[in-house]
């Protein structure tokens, strides 16, 4: 996965085509401002202002490139007191290393190849041929610049732009003499860091160091298999013994525990038995003195209606003796009205007296008829 993606990513400089023309492009542009003349636009200067721009990115990323290797390789990434001979610390190093710049690209690849079983003739060819791949890409990226600074020189261009063209070929040159000699001094950086500590590894002495260790994993293995199952083997007789007495001492227990509920039990019927025979007593006693006070208040009940049966006997007959008493009073003061003889509206008045003592009699003679009382004795609960 990383060799891929260092592929994909070219080999860690920012001088890569993208950024160089858009940035070109830009430059360019700006350019065009100061010599755009009469609002035409030439093809022949727009492409020198382009060419012209290009160049100006080209360097000044060549000059960023050069200042960040620079930096990467004043950090020494990889120490002298690191042990590069062993694959596993290599690995481990190689994950640790971070950045995407051209030593450190070059470094993780070399040394997860390291890592995961190359030899050292291997690794002294990869890192050569990294160099050369190096090598190539200035060589080329700065030929392109030179070309075209170049073409844009044969365009009819203002004088200032020739000027600023030619000022460009040789700072590019001196970029690119930068650039080479950092390119070896990183190259030389990986053979005293890197390939001369791995030393001159062979895939047979790689074999023979696999299956020395692979012999001694596999006797690992087979100590600890063996110390594994004796462990095994006295747990199991451990847990066994431990079993055993925890299943007497349960039976013992459920023992115990059914004698003591029976024993709880036997007692507990007991106590309900005589508890129920208490309150049968007691319900018996509570029924017998309710049934006395239930007597004992229906005879009183019935003599309190015995004597207001006789009051209300006195009663009708006292109402009987006013109703004689009112009768006599009608006829005597029918024969003193007989004498009177006066005008004749006395007369009327006589007629009415007459006729409300008429139904003042019939009043009184329905208030006179005899009565029939019915008495009712009703059970008081």
């Amino acid at each position: 996965m990383e060799t891929h993606k260092a592929k994909c990513g070219g080999y860690g400089m920012v001088t890569g085509i993208y950024w160089v023309t858009g940035l070109g492009i830009l430059f360019g542009a700006l350019l065009g401002l100061r010599y755009h003349g009469d609002g035409e636009w030439p093809p022949s200067l727009i492409a020198a202002l382009l060419a012209t721009g290009i160049a100006c990115a080209y360097i000044l990323l060549a000059a960023l490139d050069w200042l960040m290797q620079r930096l990467a390789l004043s950090r020494n990434p990889l120490p002298n007191d690191l042990e590069i001979a062993d694959r596993a610390v290599a690995r481990e190093q190689a994950t640790g290393l971070k950045g995407g710049g051209l030593l450190a690209r070059q470094l993780r690849r070399l040394l997860n190849a390291w890592g995961a079983g190359a030899s050292g003739p291997q690794i002294a060819a990869m890192a050569n041929s990294q160099t050369l791949r190096t090598l190539l890409v200035l060589a080329a990226e700065i030929a392109v610049v030179l070309v075209l600074l170049s073409a844009a020189a044969g365009f009819s261009v203002p004088q200032e732009l020739l000027t600023l063209g030619t000022g460009l070929m040789l700072l590019a040159v001196i970029i690119a003499v930068a650039r080479f000699q950092l390119a070896t001094q990183l190259a030389g950086y990986v053979d005293s860091h890197l390939l001369a500590r791995i030393g001159n590894d062979t895939p047979a002495a790689a074999g023979a160091e696999f299956a020395q260790q692979a012999a001694k994993s596999v006797g690992d293995s087979i100590s600890s298999l063996t110390a594994a199952q004796a462990k095994f083997t006295e747990q199991l007789a451990k847990a066994q013994d431990t079993a055993t007495a925890q299943y007497a001492k349960a039976q013992q227990e459920a023992a115990a525990q059914l004698a003591k509920a029976q024993q709880e039990s036997a007692s507990q019927i007991t106590k309900a038995q005589t508890d129920a025979a208490a309150q049968v007593a007691k319900a018996q006693a509570d029924m017998a003195a309710r049934l006395s006070a239930a007597q004992e208040q229906a005879a009183a009940q019935l003599g309190k209606a015995q004597t207001e049966v006789a009051t209300q006997l006195g009663r009708v007959s006292e109402l009987a003796s006013s109703i004689d008493h009112v009768l006599k009073l009608q006829q005597a003061v029918d024969g003193t009205l007989k004498g009177v003889t006066v005008t004749e509206e006395f007369k009327n008045t006589l007629l009415e007296l007459k006729r409300h003592l008429a139904e003042s009699d019939t009043l009184l003679k329905n208030v006179s008829k005899p009565r029939a009382i019915r008495l009712v004795e009703t059970a008081n609960e």
